[in-house]
């Protein structure tokens, strides 16, 4: 699966969304600031055709501080919120009196096609598939490489009037995506330590320092793991701890959690030391 029967309770990283101000926009080298202006309605009719008052704007005219515009270049299109939980619930004021003038980050999602979906599978960072499954039945494709950012008070205002959260990734596909996200942003994470390891693997061979092959694979696969698991560490485990905390759930779960995280990263730790060892 991709997404969720049902929407997540509050807005979440992972959620789809979709609304009228949403545009990935570009401020090319063309853009220029501009003020707004006003035509009466006689006017605006007699000389565009237009029945009421018409706004229009001129660049580097009339431009107030509090109401400047920009010509800038956009697609409307449904994006993704790639901000997290945290920040999310700060942005948007829940439980402290409403939102606030801070921004969150969005991804465009595009149409793919199957080809596009498996091919984006393998090492590349900038763009993430979500496979169509038995909630939506088309394949799209969440480009990280044009994020946008959209202010919360809007964000706020189109919560309230509904339909701006059209769906929820599920868990599994909200880990993958944080996983590739990190990849693109900060070249860190089970992603990009799957790629330099393959990478290192062949470099052993081709250099001569190993000559078999499983055992090179073996290795590469067994350091891949350690990095997963941390990961897994960081965030079901250390992460889950804090949200725990903040929700006031039984301490003891999360003792249980921590220590599976940690039998996983101790598991994974010692067949990657032996694999190393055997090169």
């Amino acid at each position: 699966m991709t997404y969720t029967p049902a929407r997540r309770a509050e807005l979440s990283f992972g959620d789809v969304c979709g609304g009228e101000f949403l545009y990935d926009v570009h401020a090319r080298e063309d853009a220029r600031a501009m003020g707004a202006d006003s035509a009466g309605a006689s006017f605006a009719r007699k000389t565009y055709g237009v029945d009421g008052e018409l706004t229009f704007f001129l660049p580097g005219i009339n431009i107030k501080a509090d109401a400047n515009y920009v010509l800038a270049h956009g697609v409307h299109q449904q994006a993704l919120v790639l901000s997290d939980d945290c920040l999310i619930e700060t942005a948007l004021g829940r439980g402290t009196g409403g939102p606030t003038n801070r921004r969150l980050l969005f991804a465009p999602i595009a149409e793919a096609t199957t080809d596009d979906i498996a091919e984006l599978a393998g090492s590349n960072f900038g763009r993430f598939p979500l496979p169509a499954d038995e909630h939506f039945d088309e394949h799209r494709v969440i480009d990280l490489r044009r994020c946008f950012m959209v202010d919360a008070r809007d964000i706020a205002g189109a919560l309230d009037g509904g339909g701006f959260r059209i769906a929820s990734l599920d868990d599994e596909a909200r880990a993958q995506l944080a996983v590739r996200w990190s990849a693109y942003t900060l070249r860190r994470g089970p992603f990009v330590a799957e790629d330099s390891l393959e990478k290192f693997a062949e470099y052993l061979l081709d250099s001569g320092r190993v000559t078999n092959e499983t055992a090179a694979v073996s290795a590469a696969e067994a350091l891949a793991n350690v990095v997963a698991a941390a990961w897994g560490f960081e965030g079901r485990g250390v992460d889950g701890a804090g949200t725990a905390a903040d929700d006031e759930r039984d301490p003891q779960e999360v003792i249980d959690s921590l220590l599976t995280e940690l039998e996983s990263l101790r598991s994974t730790l010692g067949a990657a030391l032996d694999a190393v060892t055997m090169l």
